[in-house]
């Protein structure tokens, strides 16, 4: 899985391109296989004003699925990145059972179904 970061009016601090890597690795864990690219955009959405406007948008590219995209919006980057990762962990779980009811659902449709 290839993890794409882009920073746009964040200073790239040191390390935070390893956190977001380690962080969106740990939470995909073993949907690993489902997944063929990940992006993380963090912005500062509203500049020296402050606020809660550290934004990262997640969008995650999956095999045979639609994809899954989403921000979050907090006081800091790692904030954003965390509950991010924790999203993103959150989202795959629920998609990929969801997949997989829908699959069992069509084989016992073709299992039943008279030759």
């Amino acid at each position: 899985m290839r993890i794409d970061l882009h920073c746009d009016g964040v200073e790239a601090a040191p390390g935070l391109q390893d956190y977001v890597a380690r962080r969106m690795r740990f939470a995909v864990g073993k949907f690993r296989d489902h997944i063929q690219w990940a992006r993380i955009k963090v912005a500062d959405v509203n500049g020296p004003r402050g606020g809660a406007d550290k934004r990262c948008v997640v969008q995650l590219r999956l095999r045979n699925l639609p994809d899954v995209v989403f921000a979050i919006t907090q006081l800091d980057v790692r904030a954003a990145v965390d509950e991010a990762a924790d999203r993103v962990s959150r989202v795959l779980a629920q998609r990929l059972r969801r997949n997989r009811r829908v699959d069992h659902t069509r084989c016992a449709a073709l299992i039943e179904a008279p030759a």
